[in-house]
């Protein structure tokens, strides 16, 4: 990150510290994303640093497209098991292309205050908590967790009522999830219970549910126990010899421990009984995006699927492809809001302009909360 944005982000975090919108009524202030004083600061630097409004930049410009549009809520999100031309799939993944406007939507709301963000931000959402049946597979629905961002910084400007609906919504989201589970399964081990907690936090955090939040802080710790080596390796990583899903398995667990961390409780600094944690799990890929190590994805997977989507051409999946660095750009911005020296890893053919992702991690560590 340069410089000069952190110079005066620095500032502008030590200098403004008063709550936005104190008149919000109990309830109603942000739990999983941006904390009413965070929001006041980075107010200010999108207005005093260039290099701030650049990161803010694609956030508000997808706001400013869905702001023209019209949500397009499915019943069904399908994906994981299909083929990447599966027509089905590809309406999904279209379709869920909403999650991140809501996303977009609320964060353009809550950094500029112009309303007609929220407004918008609250019609996508209501269109899907309206539309969508929540099904049991948590790839299919780990990108809900950007609608929720979007809830709860918009939460505000719905009525009691709307409240209660979305919030039924999300509780059944939970229900279906936790009902799927299959202790004896590879799934209760790998990045799918990775995503599945990821998902059942985010609603314990955003609805205050002591009990999930007393259940999902349990079973996280359980997983990582099961889902971590000790050598920095996962359990992922051993299945399906592909680092492509050392990293999906693990930002889910960042994103969740971020959330945990908004309220309280430090998830990021478990440390199973062989000595494995988070923070050495991510180090684990250093040596592989400074160019020390190298890796063919997937050579020796277990999986016969990543065999059958090689074959088809699927361009994320490619058996004895060398693995890219800058597929962990994402999870290395978001690891930065517990560790800043995953902020000084350099990633080949990065231009130096910090992400969205990476502007929100500085300011938990500045902000010293």
């Amino acid at each position: 990150m340069q410089a000069s944005l952190i110079a005066g982000l620095l500032a502008v975090a030590v200098s403004l510290s008063s709550p936005l919108q104190a008149e919000e009524p109990e309830g109603s202030r942000a739990r999983i994303s941006l904390a009413p004083s965070q929001v006041t600061a980075l107010r200010e630097a999108l207005r005093a640093d260039a290099a701030a409004a650049r990161a803010f930049e694609p956030v508000k410009k997808l706001a400013d497209v869905a702001l023209q549009e019209k949500p397009h809520p499915v019943k069904k999100i399908v994906s994981e098991g299909r083929l990447h031309s599966d027509p089905e799939k590809i309406q999904s993944l279209k379709a869920r292309l909403d999650l991140f406007k809501v996303e977009a939507l609320g964060y353009a709301y809550a950094l500029t205050g112009k309303t007609e963000y929220g407004e918008k931000a609250r019609e996508f959402a209501l269109a899907w908590a309206r539309m969508y049946e929540p099904g049991d597979n948590p790839i299919n629905e780990t990108e809900f967790i950007r609608l929720m961002k979007g809830y709860d910084l918009t939460r505000i400007l719905y009525t009691a009522q709307e409240r209660a609906e979305v919030e039924r919504w999300l509780s059944f989201m939970v229900e279906r999830q936790k009902g799927a589970i299959r202790p004896a399964g590879s799934t209760s081990r790998n990045n799918h219970h990775s995503h599945r907690l990821k998902i059942v936090g985010h609603v314990a955090f955003l609805l205050a549910d002591s009990d999930l939040i007393r259940w999902v802080v349990s079973d996280t710790r359980r997983h990582l126990n099961v889902n971590l080596y000790s050598d920095g390796s996962t359990f992922d990583f051993r299945q399906r010899d592909a680092l492509h899903y050392h990293v999906y398995d693990l930002l889910p667990l960042i994103e969740l421990a971020i959330a945990a961390d908004k309220n309280g409780v430090n998830l990021y600094a478990h440390t199973t009984p062989e000595g494995a944690g988070l923070e050495k799990s991510i180090a684990f890929l250093i040596p592989y995006i400074t160019g020390e190590k190298t890796h063919r994805e997937f050579v020796r997977s277990s999986v016969k699927f990543d065999l059958q989507r090689s074959a088809a051409g699927d361009p994320s999946i490619q058996v004895g492809e060398k693995w890219t660095p800058k597929k962990a750009q994402r999870l290395f911005d978001l690891a930065g809001y517990f560790q800043p020296r995953f902020h000084q890893v350099t990633f080949p053919g990065e231009d130096g302009a910090p992400s969205f992702d990476r502007l929100l991690a500085a300011y938990r560590r500045w902000e010293g909360w």
